[in-house]
């Protein structure tokens, strides 16, 4: 059994692997995924993450939320869709179509989940990824700034969670961040986001704007 357990990245895989069974009353297939330290089996995860990422899309609607509750959000939308993607290799049918639909829809919900507002401003940038491996630099404009990241145009391929550096053309400054979406436009332009890692005054925004009372003008090139 122990050899298993490195088979599995979700942080609840030991747990769920000491289980016999699904958690599900009447369930006696075998566990294959976990949400919220409750092991499920293949299809009892499809329908509780789904379940998990509406319930919790209308809760964020519905009343404030505290950074707590978004911490938490998130990290059940990190853990479905990882769970959910390493599933897709196994699976095909309907159960492949519904897992493809976890992953994209906690990708969706991750991208409306902010920190601060975001404004459509210009800044230019130079884009770097310092790998040794895959370093490349490229010359790009913000589409959107806030005090906590950024949207982008990128030309280059860059994975989710991947680490880039912005400099700014217009006043020299660097800072790095983590990227936390890469998606296609209609026209086949690819689209990042990024969470800026080591300050959060990069572009130069009054405070006021992290609370959504001041609509800032775009930043010129």
């Amino acid at each position: 059994m122990e050899a298993m357990d490195t088979q599995y990245a979700w942080p609840e895989a030991r747990l769920a692997l000491k289980a016999s069974q699904c958690s599900v009353d009447g369930c006696h297939q075998a566990v294959s995924s976990g949400i919220e330290r409750r092991p499920y089996c293949t299809d009892h995860f499809i329908s509780t993450a789904l379940g998990e990422l509406e319930a919790g899309s209308i809760r964020l609607k519905e009343k404030s939320v505290d950074s707590s509750m978004i911490n938490t959000f998130k990290e059940l939308l990190n853990s479905c869709s990882e769970q959910a993607q390493a599933l897709c290799d196994t699976q095909s049918g309907q159960n492949l179509a519904r897992l493809r639909d976890i992953v994209r829809r906690a990708s969706q919900l991750g991208r409306n989940l902010r920190r601060s507002p975001r404004f459509d401003a210009c800044v230019p940038v130079w884009l770097r990824r310092e790998d040794p491996r895959r370093t490349w630099e490229e010359e790009t404009w913000t589409s959107t700034i806030s005090r906590h990241g950024a949207g982008f145009v990128c030309r280059h391929s860059v994975e989710v969670n991947g680490i880039v550096v912005l400099f700014r053309r217009d006043k020299g400054s660097r800072a790095e961040a983590r990227v936390v979406y890469s998606r296609f436009d209609s026209e086949g332009r690819r689209h990042i986001g990024v969470e800026l890692l080591d300050r959060d005054d990069f572009w130069d925004l009054p405070q006021t704007a992290a609370s959504g009372t001041i609509t800032p003008l775009p930043v010129s090139a």
